[in-house]
């Protein structure tokens, strides 16, 4: 009985087609490769690693407990903001798994589903008051960012020397622009925000003031040229104003 175990053993493992050849598993055929270690040879199959969702980039107990140098994946689980996108992935060496998705992928994700690629906040930092305003031959000011006020920046788009967002590929864009504005005389007037492509305008929207502030909000869909340079601007027709607070979000479909 022993022997037929054995002799079993034996027909099973060659009818795998596998061969142990100077320190080389091959499976498939009888042909090495001299850089391998393991060698997997067949004309209409493929290689299955295991499918599992990372769901926090440096987590060390999951998907996998103590994941080793190289260990890799396919990973099914997407969060684009902390780039996790289903494709195959690995452990690194800085503690962290790392994607290989394709920025093709990525583009698409973000596309199909409108996740904003810039948002700012401008309740960080108080913007100064601006002594005239537009009725009174004041200029509209340019909208200046800290880099604690940019929020999210997917593509590293904004020029804090120029304040100006740098647009990453050719296509359509919602832009949205809000400003909440404030006079110290809380004395009544119009707000405006602007949109402004390489230095034209192409859109530009009036508010009005309620309860001693000047509510705007501007929303421009658009195509737009890769490398075109996107700047905003805001005033006030009375004096002695300034932006308490304000967004801008641009969506890329």
């Amino acid at each position: 009985m022993m022997l037929m175990k054995t002799n079993l053993f034996c027909m099973a493992f060659f009818l795998c087609s596998a061969q142990l050849y100077f320190a080389q598993f091959v499976i498939g055929s009888v042909n090495v490769s001299p850089g391998a270690i393991v060698k997997l040879d067949a004309n209409n199959k493929a290689l299955k690693i295991p499918n599992l969702a990372i769901t926090n980039k440096t987590s060390t107990t999951t998907p996998i407990t103590a994941p080793a140098l190289g260990v890799m994946l396919y990973n099914t689980a997407m969060n684009i903001n902390n780039d996790i996108t289903p494709s195959i992935a690995y452990w690194g060496s800085d503690n962290q798994y790392h994607s290989q998705a394709t920025s093709t992928a990525t583009e698409n994700i973000i596309s199909s589903t409108n996740i904003p690629i810039l948002i700012f906040s401008a309740t960080i930092i108080q913007k100064p008051y601006m002594v005239l305003g537009t009725a009174s031959g004041g200029a509209p000011v340019p909208l200046t960012l800290s880099p604690q006020e940019v929020l999210v920046d997917k593509y590293s788009g904004w020029s804090f020397a120029n304040n100006q967002y740098t647009v990453p590929a050719t296509g359509i864009y919602l832009v949205e622009f809000v400003s909440v504005m404030s006079n110290s005389a809380n004395s009544g007037g119009t707000s405006t925000n602007r949109l402004l492509d390489n230095g034209s305008y192409v859109g530009f929207i009036s508010g009005r003031f309620v309860l001693n502030r000047m509510y705007t909000t501007l929303i421009n869909t658009r195509n737009i040229i890769a490398n075109h340079l996107l700047s905003f601007q805001y005033s006030y027709t009375a004096g002695n104003y300034r932006m308490e607070s304000g967004t801008v979000n641009i969506y890329k479909y």
